[in-house]
């Protein structure tokens, strides 16, 4: 917007970064209907994630001085489903202020709307581009759901829709999940695509053609199997349908792209600049036409969600935790007279504020990034969660019904390492005797190459302090190891005691290479406290019969027990406290624990 930035949330606020580094948030959000999503039944199921249902792009186009339209791809809750939408809008700006205007429109619905459950908005796609004075060019993405020649399916499909009257045609299909479009200087079109595991695409968009997802990839289904309507010997190949222009194994995540503009790299001239999620880094391609020559990867040190440039040339970065970084020429190849090419690749950092949660619409901010997570965590592991969505959410899946590039995380405090069914590990994990406490995914994520050798998991370049807190996090996400780590001054031992998946688990870190005995008895009422009889209620359920006991436990090397649990809940650990749960009031505490070595 004239020499600022406009910048979008994924929730849907906007704000301004000014040529001083500064920010403002405005008044007016993307229409989402977010309040009255959160009261839909299935909003806590496990199998919906709210911190992916969010806005994809918005994109500006000038009337007149001061007056603008703007235009957004962005998710929105129906009432019963989620429709992937394109809206507008109207920006005022003047030198005293600058004004969204609450009036909305709807130009576009994607077809089909979406259910809750197994939402997968991170897949939404949506990048925009103006065509013409009248349309608008955007990509869908396939929201893990396989797009069809279905004219009225427009999942995985790129879109020219008329921005009045929202007739839309599907200029090529095949698809994933394009989070990159940009247009050269001759009029080629190019976008980025994710790949499943390995196969991302740059890809150089034709009419009418099909790109072959979810048909062909150069990569395979995350935890490295091959997708069940691909031959084996075809994976790789790509037969049949338009082949990439470039695709990278393994995939780097790529997301935004843009065509250099020469004024602050003129060495760098026609060439593409395309941004990486996972492999932190920009690519930049350089090309003769439609041809790739090459592609050299410079590494930035963030997630990079979207990147565009300035009026004076400047390259404008903007990460997943809301940091915008602006690159420029270093001053040495600026000046002619020192000019040498140890100074060619020479860059300029400096960072804009990020953009934390604001306290009122007026409020300025200077500080550090805040990144989004899933939308209201417990305030005791809330920078865990948004620590945990800015660096491990792309990878790892917090479903137990499926994986991402990396295993998911349901229940992974007490779990061993290396063991989770429906997914391969590497071979740094065949030999690794740990049990994922706090203390080890703590280690792990500070330095995951010293803690597993030969591990495909680079290193997040997280300190001991985010490591932990994304460990808290972790540990916190089932409501049951909630209340065991709620009840832990309650536990009369030197044991923790975690949950995995289905089963109690009791660790004990460091621990001496040494059998060790335990006796502990696990008692499970299925009943609701208020049915009991007074004296029961007075004094606890110590006289009811039905109980789950577990004697004589032995704990392994590496000082671990679990107990499978029947099928019930625990409400709380600790005599006498109980807390109501789905199908009545339990209770759980634990004795003494006799140690014999």
């Amino acid at each position: 917007m004239g020499d600022d930035l406009l910048v979008v949330t994924p929730e849907g606020r906007f704000a301004l970064v000014f040529q001083d580094g500064t920010v403002k948030y405005l008044d007016g959000n993307v229409p989402m209907n977010e309040a009255s999503l959160e009261e839909h039944e299935d909003y806590d199921n496990p199998t919906f994630r709210p911190d992916i249902f969010r806005v994809a792009d918005i994109l500006l186009k000038e009337l007149e001085e001061g007056r603008f339209e703007l235009f957004a791809t962005h998710h929105y809750f129906t009432g019963t489903c989620i429709r992937f939408r394109l809206s507008s809008t109207t920006i005022l700006r003047d030198e005293e202020s600058v004004k969204i205007l609450p009036d909305w429109r709807t130009i576009f619905d994607v077809e089909p709307c979406l259910p809750l459950t197994w939402f997968a908005g991170h897949q939404g796609g949506g990048k925009m581009l103006t065509d013409g004075a009248d349309h608008l060019l955007t990509i869908i993405g396939d929201h893990r759901i396989d797009p069809t020649s279905d004219p009225d399916v427009h999942l995985g499909k790129l879109l020219r829709i008329d921005i009045e009257t929202g007739e839309a045609e599907a200029l090529a299909v095949g698809f994933r999940n394009s989070q990159g479009l940009a247009r050269d200087a001759d009029g080629n079109l190019w976008a980025t695509d994710h790949g499943p595991q390995g196969g991302d695409e740059l890809n150089l968009l034709e009419r009418g053609g099909d790109y072959g997802w979810p048909l062909v990839s150069y990569g395979v289904k995350y935890g490295g199997e091959v997708p069940s309507n691909i031959e084996d010997e075809e994976v790789g190949r790509h037969d049949g349908f338009l082949r990439p222009a470039f695709a990278w194994v393994p995939a780097p995540a790529v997301s935004a792209i843009a065509v250099n503009d020469e004024k602050q790299f003129p060495l760098w001239k026609d060439d593409l600049l395309i941004a990486s999620l996972k492999d932190q880094s920009l690519f930049r391609v350089r090309r003769h036409g439609t041809d790739v020559q090459y592609v050299e990867r410079i590494e930035v040190g963030y997630r990079i969600r979207d990147l565009t440039f300035m009026p004076d040339g400047r390259m404008a970065l903007l990460s997943d935790g809301s940091q915008v970084t602006f690159l420029s020429r270093s001053p040495r190849y600026c000046d002619e007279e020192s000019r040498n090419r140890r100074d060619v690749y020479s860059i300029n950092c400096e960072s804009a504020p990020a953009l934390p949660p604001p306290a009122s619409p007026d409020t300025e901010y200077t500080g550090p990034a805040v990144p989004s997570g899933s939308g209201n965590p417990d305030p005791d592991t809330a920078a865990g969660d948004q620590l945990f969505g800015v660096q491990c959410s792309a990878c790892h899946d917090l479903n137990a019904e499926r994986h991402g590039p990396g295993p998911h995380l349901v229940g992974v405090i007490g779990r061993r390492a290396g063991e989770v069914e429906g997914y391969r590990f590497s071979a740094a994990f065949d030999s690794l005797d740990v049990v994922w406490t706090l203390n080890s995914i703590t280690r792990f994520l500070t330095d995951p190459e010293r803690f597993a050798p030969g591990t495909s998991m680079s290193s997040p370049g997280i300190g001991e302090a985010e490591a932990r807190a994304i460990a808290d996090y972790l540990n916190s996400l089932n409501h049951l190891s909630r209340l065991v780590r709620d009840s832990q001054p309650a536990i009369r031992s030197d044991f923790d005691v975690y949950l995995s998946e289905n089963a109690l688990a009791y660790v004990r870190e460091p621990c001496a290479r040494a059998d060790v005995e335990a006796t502990f008895f696990l008692h499970l009422y299925p009943f609701d406290v208020n049915d009991l009889p007074d004296d029961r209620k007075r004094h606890g359920f110590d006289n009811l019969d039905f109980r789950f006991d577990q004697r004589g436990m032995i704990f392994d090397g590496i000082c671990m027990a679990t107990v499978a649990l029947p099928e019930y809940d625990i409400a709380r650990i600790g005599t006498g406290q109980y807390v109501p749960v789905d199908g009545g009031y339990h209770h759980f505490w634990e004795e003494e624990i006799g140690l014999e070595r």
